[in-house]
């Protein structure tokens, strides 16, 4: 039969592989690609390769013609039998596609997938109407009959955080990152600094100072409060002490157990010694993500499964507590610091969502010098983390 595919923004990206599938099934194919202006076309020379026919229209003119996504698929409909069409793109562009072809009776499916953050079904932020019925795009979906779909109600439900994140850009306007000063210095173990830390205790006094214990939220208050998060974290006083029983061993076994490499030695004696933002700073070298890792990481199963201190029978130095620590001193004390990173080279990287494994790349890739731009469809960075668990859920 007769199709046409109408693809608005990068909602092109998903409309690509049913393009294809559409022609190589033998259907006839008739493409709208639609954008503001010519620069946000993307995709048209795939497009042409698997469509019979392909209407470009922009906003402003500058490419193809000068008009809406729903006037090249109504003059499609107008001149020949149409069977079926697929929308994917902006919310807006899909409903009205939807209300053109249901006054047509065109069968229409469309695709949302633009709304949804865990895509497991938790989080409930996909939530839609399709027929009357309460639907999840990550697990009923993304594909709707689009004659069914509630679109008034997913738009209101879009538009939800639409002030709050115009506060937010707003902010880009005036705040200004600090950057590191490009300086190196001796911080090995050989190091003065740590050689220092070595000779002030011996390893005998270092292993029978106790493993410390995290300050808690009252049991009582917490069954009442669910809002807020159960482990309160190491003062300085306590960080200090447990970082002293750190051996800073010439093979730090721990680090083996790391799965990114953080000079986990390095960053404990800098919090001996009283430098916390330094370990911080040591941290963020291989770690995007400190805080979170901090909390969230099974260090029992990984860092602090290799400690000297468990083959002497002693519980593991307290890795993530530490982590923990260093991160929240960084980011309360407002010093906030930006890794060294290379000569940049030219090179753009994409990065679809900021969640934790998004981040993680992004700041590795950004760090090599890359020109890396993260794209993420809510008004917070976060992912899963931010929108998905409660603060709560970090003990």
């Amino acid at each position: 039969g007769t199709v046409v595919c109408a693809g608005g923004g990068v909602g092109v990206a998903p409309m690509l592989p049913i393009v294809q599938a559409l022609k190589a099934a033998g259907n006839r194919v008739i493409t709208v690609l639609a954008g503001r202006t010519k620069e946000l076309i993307i995709l048209e020379k795939e497009m042409r390769e698997s469509s019979d026919e392909v209407i470009i229209m922009t906003d402003d003119g500058s490419y193809g013609r000068k008009g809406l996504v729903t006037e090249g698929v109504e003059e499609v409909i107008k001149r020949e039998t149409v069977n079926k069409c697929f929308a994917i793109g902006p919310a807006i562009m899909m409903k009205f596609v939807c209300l053109l072809t249901k006054k047509y009776e065109i069968p229409t499916d469309v695709s949302l997938n633009t709304i949804m953050v865990d895509g497991t079904g938790m989080c409930g932020a996909c939530r839609i109407t399709v027929g009357g019925k309460t639907r999840f795009v990550c697990v009923d979906g993304p594909e709707f009959d689009g004659h069914q779909v509630d679109f008034d109600e997913m738009l209101k439900r879009m538009g939800a955080f639409k002030d709050i994140e115009k506060e937010e850009i707003h902010k880009l306007d005036t705040e200004k990152p600090t950057t590191c000063e490009a300086t190196k210095e001796l911080d090995g173990r050989d190091a003065e600094w740590r050689a220092s830390l070595r000779k002030a205790m011996k390893p005998k006094e270092r292993m029978a100072i106790p493993r410390v214990k995290m300050n808690e939220l009252d049991a009582e208050y917490r069954s009442h409060s669910r809002k807020e998060e159960v482990n309160l974290g190491l003062n300085e006083e306590q960080a200090v002490t447990e970082a002293k029983r750190c051996l800073d061993c010439p093979n730090p076994t721990c680090m083996n157990g790391c799965p990114v490499g953080i000079n986990i030695p390095k960053f404990i004696k800098n919090i001996e010694r009283g430098e916390f933002l330094e370990a911080a700073k040591t941290l963020k070298a291989t770690s995007a993500l400190p805080a979170v890792c901090g909390r969230v990481c099974p260090q029992e199963k990984q860092c602090e499964s290799q400690c000297t201190h468990l083959k002497a029978g002693h519980e593991a130095v307290a890795i993530g507590y530490l982590e923990r620590f260093a991160a929240d001193y960084e980011r309360e004390s407002g010093q906030i610091s930006v890794p060294e990173v290379a000569q940049k080279n030219n090179i753009k990287v994409a990065v679809i969502g900021s969640g934790p494994a998004g981040l993680s790349f992004a700041g590795d890739m950004a760090k090599q010098g890359y020109d890396v731009t993260v794209f993420e469809a809510l008004h917070e960075i976060g992912g899963v983390l931010n929108m998905v668990s409660p603060n709560s859920a970090y003990q």
